[in-house]
């Protein structure tokens, strides 16, 4: 008797067990939906009230696994939205955005600030359902640099550091948006290679209305202005190593010959 003649029988012998009043398989199953409907719905504990398996409790409930939901959303009432956790409503709402209806408050409160930019960036119409108001710095930049249309209800006040110069390498057009006094003077290095229209900004300006670290950085690659930077003694040291690499001979007149303070020798790693 080959394999699928065996299959065809024990599926045979099913259909007429499950016809018997006293068929153990329905029997089960009877008992594990009124545990469940006791537990209310929580697989994990009616699992140990059953004495079985959270596995065989879904099998018994004739629960379909996350994947088969994933790729046919027609099986919705079939899965157990217990087991969601933030990876997979984030997966879930990338692909099939309506399911948003099934999270509740609570459910929506394990999203981490990037897996709700992720799903912003992949359907924007959600972000009235998850809420942008509270974005941190890095995950507010991800989400401009992406969907640059939400800017006007941002806060970009909180954009600030290394995520102002991120923004910035993708969004030039933010410059006048943020706070530039908050960019190192390495942020500057970057956005000067990267984003030639804002080099061209600050040549607009006058050197009076440069940041600090924006002077920092323009006396690295620019050794006249040596005679008109004054803040020596507020320069870290991390960017004073970038000033003896690039310009050993600014160093050792201000800084070997006693003309500043004296700093370590050594880079500082960023």
């Amino acid at each position: 008797m080959n394999i699928c003649k065996i299959q065809e029988f024990n599926k045979r012998c099913r259909r007429i067990a499950a016809l018997r009043t006293d068929n153990i398989y329905e029997l089960t199953r009877m008992r594990i939906v009124r545990v469940m409907r006791e537990c209310e719905g929580n697989v994990q504990l009616s699992a140990e009230k059953s004495g079985c398996s959270p596995g065989t409790i879904r099998r018994y409930m004739n629960f379909v696994p996350f994947e088969h939901l994933l790729n046919d959303p027609a099986l919705a009432d079939r899965f157990d939205w217990r087991t969601m956790d933030s990876r997979r409503w984030k997966k879930l709402l990338r692909r099939h955005p309506d399911f948003i209806s099934r999270m509740s408050k609570k459910q929506k409160s394990i999203l981490s600030h990037r897996e709700k930019v992720d799903i912003i960036i992949a359907h924007p119409l959600l972000a009235d359902y998850l809420g942008i108001a509270d974005l941190e710095e890095f995950s507010l930049a991800e989400l401009l640099i992406y969907r640059p249309e939400f800017a006007a209800r941002c806060d970009l006040s909180t954009v600030v550091g290394c995520a102002a110069r991120n923004l910035l390498l993708k969004r030039p057009e933010f410059f006048d948006r943020l706070d530039i006094s908050t960019l190192l003077p390495y942020h500057w290095t970057l956005l000067a290679k990267g984003q030639p229209v804002i080099k061209q900004k600050m040549k607009e300006k006058l050197p009076e209305e440069w940041p600090l670290n924006y002077q920092i950085h323009y006396l690295q690659f620019h050794p006249e202005f040596e005679k008109e930077f004054i803040y020596w003694d507020k320069i870290e040291d991390a960017d004073l190593a970038d000033l003896k690499r690039r310009q050993p001979e600014i160093f050792d007149r201000r800084f070997n010959c006693g003309l500043a303070r004296a700093i370590p020798t050594t880079e500082s790693s960023r």
